[in-house]
C-alpha cells in the first residue's frame, strides 16, 4: 500500500471513529436523561427559571407603573385653630324722649341715653371646641385630594341645651379656594351629627351665635 492510500485510510478511519463518538455521546444522553433524579432536576430548573421569569415581568411592570402613573395627594388632616370668636349681641341703646315743660318755673333736664353692655362668653364653649376638635379624623376625608392647605371659618347656631348645631356658614380665608358643594355638604354632615353635649345653665337655653376658624 502506497504512503497516499495509507493517509486515505487513515482519515476515513478517522471519520469513522469521530461518529462513532457522536452517536455514543447522544445515547449516553439519552440514558442519561431517562433517569428520574435527572428528569427531576431539569424539570426543577425549567420550574426555576419559568418563575424567575414572572418576577422580573411584575418588577418591570411595576417600575413603569411608579414612573408613568401621576401621584396620589396625601390625604390633610384638618385642625381647628384654638381661636374662638363669639359674636356679642347688638347693644341696644334705649332713648327716652325729653318731657315737655311744665306751665310755671322749671328747668328743662334731657335725660342720658341707656346702653347694655355685650354679654360674657357662654361658658359652654370650652367643652363644644374640644367635640368639634375629636371630630378632625372625620373631616380629613371631606378634604382629600387638596393639594394646598387653607383655612375656613366656620359660623352657627348652637343651642346649648339640645346640643343641636344649625344655620351653618362657611367663609375662606386667605388664599384658599371655594369649598365645592359636595365638601360643604361633607364638613355640615361631620360637624352637625351626632348633637354636641354641652353643660349650659337653664339661662343660657337660647341659641347662640359662634364661629371658629379650620384650617386643613
Amino acid at each position: 500500500m502506497s504512503p497516499g492510500e495509507l493517509r486515505a485510510a487513515m482519515k476515513a478511519r478517522k471519520k469513522e471513529l469521530r461518529a462513532a463518538v457522536r452517536v455514543m455521546k447522544q445515547q449516553a444522553r439519552e440514558r442519561t436523561a431517562q433517569i428520574p433524579a435527572v428528569k427531576e432536576a431539569r424539570a426543577r430548573r425549567r420550574r426555576i427559571l419559568r418563575n424567575l421569569g414572572v418576577v422580573i415581568i411584575l418588577l418591570l411592570l411595576m417600575l413603569m407603573r411608579c414612573e408613568c402613573g401621576p401621584g396620589v395627594p396625601p390625604a390633610v388632616e384638618p385642625k381647628v385653630v384654638e381661636k374662638i370668636e363669639v359674636k356679642p349681641k347688638k347693644k341696644v341703646v334705649v332713648k327716652v324722649a325729653p318731657k315737655k315743660p311744665l306751665d310755671g318755673q322749671g328747668t328743662k333736664t334731657n335725660r342720658g341715653a341707656l346702653g347694655v353692655g355685650a354679654p360674657a362668653p357662654p361658658t359652654w364653649i370650652d367643652e363644644f371646641q374640644l367635640q368639634v376638635a375629636a371630630r378632625s379624623p372625620r373631616l380629613a376625608l371631606c378634604f382629600t385630594g387638596v393639594e394646598r392647605p387653607g383655612a375656613i371659618r366656620w359660623s352657627t347656631s348652637v343651642n346649648p341645651t339640645s346640643g343641636i348645631a344649625a344655620d351653618h356658614e362657611f367663609e375662606p380665608i386667605g388664599v384658599s379656594t371655594e369649598l365645592t358643594p359636595v365638601q360643604q355638604e361633607c364638613i355640615v354632615k361631620v360637624l352637625q351629627n351626632p348633637a354636641y353635649k354641652l353643660t349650659a345653665p337653664e339661662k343660657e337655653g337660647l341659641p347662640n351665635r359662634v364661629s371658629l376658624v379650620i384650617e386643613f
